[in-house]
């Protein structure tokens, strides 16, 4: 069993998770990471404290959008300078830097404080599985959400023998009501409104 001392001591140690990005949703993935990054996940979650907590995100470049966010999402900048508005899809910014959409979502869900870069600094984003923290990691997180299978390339249909096909019904006979298409009526009990 353990003590008062050892329970206080654990909460308040800096702990090292990783997080495997393979296949997650970037804002979901982005969430639960700043949650961690901030210590929601300890009992003596203060908002105006830093967590010591470390949070390692592998395999960023496998992260995924739904919908057509890759090509629609759009990341936007200033320099500052006359005529220096600049503008990038996810898609390009993904294929420059692999790392910066899960970096740039999990900014977005921080406070926006003096403590944002800070806990900013306690996330580590690699673009593969290969990184220099594997001493300090004390758990693997598991990701908000199941892996999205990659899509397939093309349907294949395939037919079982022995499997008979369905007769379509004679006539446009749909449960007892005739249709007829050349008048824009149906004729049937169903939607008899002279009645």
């Amino acid at each position: 069993m353990a003590t008062k001392f050892s329970q206080s001591l654990l909460t308040h140690t800096q702990r090292w998770y990783l997080v495997d990005a393979r296949g997650q949703k970037v804002g979901r993935l982005a969430n639960m990471v700043s949650a961690v990054l901030r210590g929601k996940t300890k009992p003596t979650f203060h908002p105006g404290v830093l967590s010591p907590d470390h949070v390692v995100v592998i395999n960023a470049k496998d992260v995924v959008f739904t919908g057509r966010k890759w090509n629609q999402k759009l990341y936007r900048k200033h320099t500052g300078w006359p005529g220096g508005f600049r503008e990038e899809t996810a898609a390009s910014l993904h294929a420059r830097k692999p790392t910066e959409v899960v970096r740039k979502a999990v900014d977005g869900m921080l406070p926006k404080n003096n403590l944002r870069k800070q806990f900013m600094r306690h996330l580590h984003i690699f673009e593969d599985d290969q990184h220099p923290y594997d001493r300090n990691i004390y758990a693997v997180l598991d990701g908000p959400q199941e892996p999205v299978p990659p899509k397939p390339d093309l349907f294949v249909i395939r037919t079982v023998e022995g499997d008979e096909e369905i007769p379509a019904p004679a006539g446009g006979e749909f449960l007892g009501v005739e249709l007829d298409f050349t008048s824009g009526s149906s004729s049937g009990d169903a939607n008899d409104s002279s009645k």
